[in-house]
């Protein structure tokens, strides 16, 4: 029976069906990890400015930012 199953997995059309599968499933398994909750989402959202953000010319609005973000994981826990 596991031979069975082993040498049909060595199959390579079999083998890359099933990574394909696998592959897929992670990926939307990811997707709903992230866009599942919409106060993860908003989360991931606002983050994505943070490598735009010049050190120099905006630290009052990067401490902004980072206080948001203290405070959506505090209200998460």
């Amino acid at each position: 029976m596991m031979s069975e199953l082993f040498s049909w997995f060595m199959d390579i059309t079999n083998s890359k069906i099933s990574a394909l599968l696998i592959f897929f499933i992670t990926f939307v398994a990811i997707l709903f990890y992230v866009y599942g909750s919409k106060g993860r989402s908003e989360r991931l959202e606002s983050y994505r400015n943070i490598p735009f953000l010049d050190d120099d010319n905006d630290k009052d609005k990067d401490s902004r930012m980072h206080k948001t973000a203290e405070n959506n994981e505090q209200n998460k826990v």
